[in-house]
């Protein structure tokens, strides 16, 4: 998946979350920031042992995965839609 640099905004469920692109040692980092406060997110995406992509929080939060799917798939949504995977 092929990913632009430019940071962008995005609505989940409601809420407006702030995304900036980053690189950490050679892996893209999204941080995702929300309106409301709650604390940021950072997460990537890993690849599994079995060669499937998974969405995971950075560093791991089992409290946070479910977001991190979540907006994952939202991130997802973002660049097919501009045509950027």
């Amino acid at each position: 998946m092929a990913f632009t640099a430019d940071d962008f905004k995005i609505d989940h469920r409601g809420q407006v979350l702030h995304i900036q692109v980053l690189e950490m040692q050679g892996r893209v980092v999204f941080r995702v920031i929300f309106s409301d406060g709650q604390k940021d997110l950072f997460l990537t995406r890993a690849e599994l042992t079995n060669g499937r992509k998974h969405w995971m929080s950075v560093p791991e939060d089992p409290k946070r995965q479910d977001d991190a799917v979540m907006i994952g798939r939202a991130i997802v949504a973002y660049f097919k839609e501009r045509k950027n995977v």
